[in-house]
Order: C-alpha cells, then structure tokens, then sequence
C-alpha cells in the first residue's frame, strides 16, 4: 500500500470533493458519524468538533491509500480493518473519523485507477478538545502500512526512504496523461524534480567521490552548489535549466543524505577544492571514465507502467545520428550558396541539434518544443538558455519574438538583427508549421513582436489586438542583398570558405 497525508482547515471542501457524483463514494466504518450522512452534513459534524478548540487552523487529516494493483478487489471488511488500525497506531483513539471507498473509475482522474483505494478523515481535535500531535506522521504511517502488508497478506511495497526516488506527484502524472492525448506525437516533458532525481540517482549508483558526483551532475548541465559553514553545516542545492531546489527537497539529494543514504565518499582535503569551485559557479574536471550523460540517466522510472511504453517509444525516435560528413558538407554547401548562411551558423544549428542532413543533402530542422507547444517547427533563443520557460518570458527576459514562416527565414531574421542591424538583445526565433502553437504563447508578454507579411493576418486573428511593431515581407531577402554587398567588396581569392570564416570572426557566434 502507498499512504499520503495532507492536512487542511476546510473539511467543507473536502467532503464536497469525496462524495462528487461519479466517484461512487461508499462510507466503510469511523467513529461517531450519522449511518448516512451526505458531504454537508458531515462537514458540519465535523466542523463542530473542530470549533472547541479554535486556535487549530488547521485540523483537517485527509489520508489516502491506495491499493497494489496485484492485489486485486480489496472487500470492505480489509478496507476497515486497515482503516481502524492506521487510525489508531496514528494515535487518533479519541477522535473522529470516516474511511470513504471510491471506484476505479473516479471522475477527476485522467485515467482509470487499475487498484482500490480509500480515503479516511480524521478530526485533528479529539473529543475533549485537544489537538493530537502529527510530528512525524508520514514516516510513522509508512511503517504502520508495512507492518498491515505482513498482516493482511497484501503486496508489500518499498518504503520512501528504501526507494531511489520519491514516488510521482498524482499531478504530475495526470499532467503527463493530458499531454499524451494531446501531443501523441511527441513526449510529454518530465518534471525538473524527476530529472534531477533521476540525476543524483545514476551520478551516485557506483558512490563515487565527492568531487566525481559534482563533475558528473556539471556534464549533464546541472549547476550543483555544495557549501559547507565556518560551524561545518554542510548545505547543497541544483538548478537545472531556471529552475532551483534546496537538496533538502530531493530524495536524499541534500549533503547530508548523499553521504550517508547514497555512500558518496567525501573526504575533506581531496574534495573540498571541487566544493569551492562548483560553489563559485566553476567546472569540476574529472576523468573521462567518470564521465556521465543523460542517456545513462533513466528519465521514466516514476512512470506507471501504462506510461513507460509510450515514453520509450518517444525516446527511440529522438535519437537522431550524425549526418554522414559528405552529406552534411554538401547541405553546408547548399546553405551557403543559395542562402548565404554561412558555415559556422549551419555547425552551430547541428551542434544544438537542431540542424541535419538527410541522405540527399537536404536540411532537416528538427522539431523542439516551445513554451507548452509540443510541436513548433523550427525555433531558438537568443539571449540565453534554449529551455525557455514561461515563467522567464512573464519576468520579461525575452523582449523581442520574432515570427517567420519558415527555417531558413528564420536563421537569416537572426542574421539580419545581429549583424546588419547589430542588435543583441535577447530575442525568440519562431518559424510557425501550425496556427495553434500561438494560442499556447502570450505573446503580449513581449515588448516587440515583428511578423513575416505573410503570417500578419494569421497572428492577428489570433491575437486581435497584439501591437505589431512591424512585418517583415522577407528576411531571407534583406539577408542575401546584404551578403550580396559583402561579396560585392571582396576580393576574388577571398571567396571561398576560408575567407568566409574568416569574416565570422569578426561576427558574434551564433548563441543557442
């Protein structure tokens, strides 16, 4: 069984949300309760227990537990069984209580439940008007869940602290559910908490060394901040892409449980330069044979089984092979002729992966996810990191979107902003395949929106009344009349590639 615990001040609400019509909600045992109360009324009963002792803001325990699926049908004698005995080990003997039982089909759920489960409230106020202490009730009710596993012949699960990984958020999987159906071409994107778990997992497996953990989380592009105090109070926190966690709040991810729950080695004088680099925001060299990557990492671990399959099958397709060097020098070739990108553009756009050959020589631009959209054509940032969250452009980070309809217009607007035009603030290159991935990006949010001509109209029926500051007929024109005029002053011997990157030198890199 899995148990999870929240504690709330509106009993109201919660008895609104258990008994809601669909959820097949069938009350199963507790302790003075009417024989069949509906939600307002045990809210009330409730509520006025709760009121002898006021200064308790919050006495609401809402337990959940849920069933292994091989378990099969509970039937309801077990349920209350295991209800009345968690209540009690708990130390709620002198308290009111409800366990409710739900069918699997349970409205509110993004897929069917393939287990039982049951809810019981408990009234943190006891019958004399006290408040019964909670301290430590997960970990007590995990222990108590083992021990009625054992007792009741059930599927015995892995506790928390055994585990490698904290078992998904039910909106995390529910969300990942949602894209699926949505996006079924493409995978959902994994929550930053299950990446870095995910992370700490396969750079700890072998408990290395401190400092081999440190390089190992720095390649696979995690700034990892270890700190130790002048009291010798050892702190730890990631941040992975914009997003930043203590490690306190990962799954022995603080500095603490790494040395004690996962055997990371630390040994004060070896390690403690790689501390103070990586705390300053400086690389951690380590051995090649210590080196780690995110295909070494398992990113669907906290997938139920009915997801993993789908996952995989999204990874398999996102593994993409080098472009065979004859094909992609004929493609940089091609660019490079018909729309004077130039070489060391089109090797940044493939390093990003973003950019390849086909077996022919003709580009493919590879598809990446923007904001919530699970399939934009073709797009990159400036200014920053490519994993561009919505929460960067709401702090305005990102003030210019540029629109274009296609990926060459797109790398040549780039091209014409910051080297004929010369301006380097952040901006996002978007090339639309869709109409829909617009309603999925405020662009209000952006203090400059330039449009291609030909995509006005679809931008504004879109958004009615986005201030456009301009629409551009053709970038890929502006670019080739302006390399034209580059051409047009050099000198003969100077134009062929090597004069080409030459230039570029003088140019500012392509930043993705």
């Amino acid at each position: 069984m899995i148990g999870k615990i929240i504690t709330g001040s509106s009993f109201d609400g919660l008895f609104e949300y258990l008994f809601k019509d669909g959820k097949e909600a069938e009350i199963i045992g507790g302790d003075r309760v009417l024989l069949e109360p509906n939600a307002t009324e045990l809210a009330s009963q409730f509520d006025w227990i709760a009121s002898t002792r006021p200064t308790t803001k919050k006495p609401v325990k809402h337990l959940s537990i849920g069933f292994a699926p091989a378990d099969g049908e509970v039937d309801d004698s077990t349920k209350l069984a295991i209800s009345e005995a968690i209540v009690n080990k708990l130390g709620y003997t002198n308290n009111q209580w409800v366990a409710i039982a739900h069918g699997r089909n349970d409205p509110g759920h993004d897929w069917q439940h393939h287990h039982d489960h049951l809810h019981i409230i408990i009234n943190g106020i006891d019958f004399n008007g006290d408040r019964v202490s909670d301290s430590f009730d997960k970990t007590r009710l995990e222990k108590i869940l083992r021990e009625l596993e054992v007792e009741h012949k059930l599927t015995k699960v892995v506790s928390s602290h055994e585990c490698n990984r904290q078992r998904p958020k039910t909106n995390q999987l529910q969300r990942y559910q949602r894209e699926s159906r949505r996006y079924p071409n493409t995978a959902p994107e994994i929550p930053v908490m299950a990446k870095l778990e995910a992370a700490i997992d396969a750079a700890s497996q072998d408990r290395p060394t401190m400092t081999s953990f440190i390089g190992r989380m720095q390649q696979l592009g995690i700034d990892v901040r270890p700190y130790i105090s002048d009291k010798g109070r050892k702190r730890m926190s990631y941040r992975l892409g914009d997003f930043k966690v203590r490690g306190s709040k990962l799954h022995n991810g603080s500095f603490p449980k790494l040395l004690s729950e996962r055997g990371i080695d630390f040994d004060e004088v070896r390690d403690i330069p790689a501390i103070k680099a990586a705390y300053q925001g400086k690389l951690v060299e380590i051995d090649n044979k210590q080196s780690l990557s995110w295909k070494q990492v398992d990113l669907d671990y906290w997938l139920p089984e009915s997801l993993k399959a789908s996952a995989n099958a999204h990874s398999t397709k996102k593994v993409r092979e080098v472009p065979d060097s004859k094909q992609w020098n004929n493609l940089q070739r091609t660019l490079l002729a018909r729309y004077s990108i130039p070489e060391y553009i089109s090797t940044g756009l493939n390093e990003a992966n973003l950019l390849s050959a086909d077996e022919t020589g003709k580009p493919i631009w590879y598809k990446r996810s923007l904001l919530g959209s699970k399939d934009s054509h073709f797009w990159f940032e400036i200014g920053g990191t490519s994993d561009l969250s919505e929460a960067e452009v709401l702090r305005n980070r990102v003030k210019k979107m540029i629109i274009t309809n296609s990926p060459i217009e797109a790398v040549s607007a780039y091209l014409v902003e910051r080297l004929v035009n010369q301006k380097d603030s952040p901006c996002l290159y978007l090339s639309l395949n869709r109409s829909e991935q617009l309603t999925e990006i405020d662009l209000t949010k952006f203090s400059t929106v330039v449009v291609n001509s030909s995509d006005k109209q679809l931008v504004l029926d879109i958004v009615p009344n986005l201030a456009i500051e301009k629409n551009i007929k053709s970038w890929q024109q502006s670019w080739l009349t302006y390399w034209n005029e580059v051409q047009a002053t050099l000198k003969p011997e100077a134009q062929n590639n090597t004069a080409i990157e030459r230039q570029s030198k003088h140019n500012k890199q392509l930043e993705l």
